[in-house]
């Protein structure tokens, strides 16, 4: 590269000083334009390698950006279900609530919580609870809007934010998540059947991140708490209209055990 600069330097200043004595002479002027030939070649060449440079710093930065985003979302992806986990809905949740805040418009989530997780891993081990959990973030991913964010937050619990959604519109997203659901299961496609309690929130101004997900975890629990006391009538009265039959050798087995 000197020896470029300093031929350019060369090819402005020599050309003045020596530019009377070639008029008289003609002989250098084959020289000269031979020389300003090999300038132009090696500029020529100097241009196409720093361009070339250039190229490939770029196609490493662009490499080094593209390496950067991948581990970034790597570190906000759950790696079991393929959703986002909590992390990203920490960085992600807050920034729904100020835009909301700023914009006035509706900002609703549903949360979820698996039933009977326990018993599932019990009975199918770890890799069907597995699979079971996968299964839930496909259908959850499935059933919401490509504008809904489907996160898993830790074991058996998941979280989708529903920007731009009033109360009654996710109270209305939830028992389609129930439709979703019934014929997930009446189309037998494992072993087992996907049940879970889901709990409902907007947010309203002036709340934070905390009111909200804590407003939607004790809906949640309202409803898991109401649908075991339903089970448990249900779960009686059939006891109570069972066949008199059945009732007495079931009193009969009672006795013998004790």
């Amino acid at each position: 590269m000197i020896v470029v600069i300093a031929t350019g330097l060369a090819a402005f200043v020599v050309p003045n000083l020596v530019w009377t004595s070639l008029r008289t002479d003609p002989r250098y002027v084959p020289q000269l334009f031979l020389g300003l030939i090999a300038l132009i070649i090696l500029f020529n060449v100097y241009i196409l390698e720093q361009k070339r440079e250039v190229n490939r710093t770029r196609a490493q930065l662009l490499r080094e950006l593209m390496e950067s985003a991948k581990a970034k979302e790597t570190a906000l992806v759950d790696p079991l279900t393929g959703v986002f986990n909590r992390r990203y809905m920490e960085e992600i949740f807050p920034r729904e609530i100020s835009k909301a805040s700023r914009s006035g418009s509706d900002l609703s989530l549903i949360i979820l919580d698996v039933d009977g997780f326990k018993d599932i891993n019990t009975k199918f081990g770890h890799f069907g609870g597995d699979q079971y959990l996968r299964d839930v973030a496909t259908l959850l991913k499935k059933t919401f809007r490509g504008s809904d964010t489907v996160l898993r937050l830790g074991g058996d619990e998941f979280l989708i934010i529903l920007p731009e959604t009033s109360n009654k519109q996710a109270v209305r997203a939830a028992e389609r998540l129930s439709w979703e659901t019934r014929w997930w299961n009446q189309a037998g496609h494992a072993k087992y059947e996907l049940s879970f309690s889901s709990g409902v929130a907007t947010y309203r101004k002036g709340m934070d991140m905390k009111e909200v997900l804590d407003k939607a975890d004790k809906d949640m629990y309202r409803v898991k708490i109401e649908r075991q006391a339903t089970r448990h009538a249900a779960e009686s009265q059939a006891w109570m209209l069972e066949d008199p039959g059945q009732s007495a050798v079931r009193s009969s087995r009672k006795k013998d055990v004790h």
